[in-house]
């Protein structure tokens, strides 16, 4: 009987250590990929926890007051166009600090004093007996 070198013994050796080399290979591979994603986690958290700058719109509607809003909304709503280009001059003129608050009537006159016809709805109401009602069923009730 001879004996050879290549015997069962030394293949089997041979596929453990090409094991091995396949499961480091995917080990990397596994390691890599998870610190990619644990870095594109990191920038998320990074970019959601930073501190938001407040959008023109946002910062001309904190200074506006009574109904301002509403003036701004019908404005957006008749010339959007026109509206999105003074929204920022707007918001840069509050930041500048030269205006504090735009009341609702101040929006309005500038609007139509630049040739935009904003039309606001308007109600008048009567308080009658602890409750509002409108002008107009007020008069027609006195008839």
């Amino acid at each position: 009987m001879s004996s050879t070198s290549d015997s069962p013994d030394n293949a089997t050796t041979e596929e453990d250590a090409d094991l091995k080399m396949l499961n480091a290979r995917r080990m990397v591979e596994l390691r890599k990929r998870m610190n990619t994603s644990l870095a594109k986690k990191a920038d998320a958290e990074k970019v959601a926890n930073a501190p938001k700058k407040p959008t023109d719109r946002e910062v001309l509607l904190k200074s506006l007051t009574d109904r301002g809003d509403e003036v701004l909304r019908a404005a957006e709503a008749s010339y959007p166009s026109e509206t999105s280009i003074l929204i920022p001059q707007l918001a840069k003129i509050i930041r500048q600090g030269k205006v504090s608050s735009i009341s609702g009537g101040e929006l309005l006159q500038f609007f139509r004093s630049i040739g935009m016809r904003v039309s606001v709805n308007t109600s008048i109401s009567v308080q009658e007996h602890g409750r509002f009602v409108s002008l107009a069923d007020k008069l027609k009730h006195e008839e």
